[in-house]
């Protein structure tokens, strides 16, 4: 019994002594990685959907980062350490990129409405809208069980857990433009996906927006009270990039619900030809 209790004891002892870093540099350190590649990874999305050649070319790049997302992911399976944990986040972040292209892209989507679609959001289109993205939506949950069968008994699973996290907040997005907001932000979209503009709800914030900010941001407080001082540096800076990612989701379901004159990717959908 003695035995047992010191074997399960050691992965905590070894996260004890991993080399520390000071609160302020994890803060610093998690918030500008999930704020770059949340920034960049949308912008270079939207720019690739410029013609028939960047689409393919970022099928193509979005594919090989996916590749390095799972080795990265392997590779610090076990290493508990914040720069580790910021490896683990990237190679779920890059996973997350592999969805987002293939989806924007046109690739993986799903079955396109008919001609005729209820308007949202009416119980009659709730089916069509769901069957519109089921594909890449299979994919995702896909992505998630062969990440979470790979980190199997993993000590570090902060990509695993942040695609997951990507992942619910593209549903609540998805489900307050399906509900009705002020600023679905449909000029988002490229051509090909112009048919889902069918599943957009009226221009009018339904009640629904404010709960989910309000949760959202409970949850973002909950992670950032994870990453208080007396907890190992690595968990540490796992809950500040799961922080980071709920903060910005915050943000961003916030922005449905307001009319702006500019977005931060304004530049990239100039680039594309918007």
């Amino acid at each position: 019994m003695t035995e047992r209790v010191a074997a399960l004891a050691v992965p905590y002892a070894e996260e004890a002594d991993a080399p520390a870093e000071a609160r302020p540099r994890l803060l610093r350190r998690g918030i500008a990685l999930v704020v770059v590649f949340w920034w960049v990874a949308t912008g270079l999305i939207i720019v690739m959907q410029r013609n028939e050649a960047t689409r393919v070319a970022g099928l193509i790049v979005a594919t090989l980062l996916a590749l390095l997302g799972l080795h990265e992911m392997h590779a610090s399976r076990d290493d508990v350490t914040p720069t580790g944990v910021r490896r683990s986040f990237l190679g779920g972040a890059l996973l997350w990129g592999w969805v987002s292209a293939t989806f924007y892209g046109g690739w993986l989507t799903g079955i396109h409405p008919g001609d005729v679609v209820a308007p949202a959001p009416s119980w009659a289109a709730v089916m069509p809208a769901i069957a519109a993205t089921l594909v890449t939506d299979a994919a995702a949950l896909i992505l998630m069980i062969v990440a979470a069968l790979m980190g199997r008994g993993a000590r570090n699973r902060t990509g695993l857990w942040a695609l997951v996290i990507f992942w619910g907040v593209q549903q609540v997005a998805k489900l307050n433009v399906f509900l009705g907001v002020e600023n679905p932000a449909a000029n988002f979209l490229p051509p090909h996906l112009a048919y889902l503009r069918a599943f957009f709800g009226p221009p009018v914030n339904s009640p629904f927006l404010t709960a989910s900010i309000v949760a959202l941001a409970l949850a973002t407080v909950a992670a950032m009270w994870a990453s208080r001082r007396g907890q190992p540096p690595g968990r540490r800076q796992a809950a500040v990039l799961h922080a980071t990612i709920l903060g910005l989701a915050v943000l961003e379901v916030a922005i449905l619900g307001m009319t702006l004159e500019s977005t931060p990717w304004d530049s990239f959908l100039r680039a594309r030809g918007n």
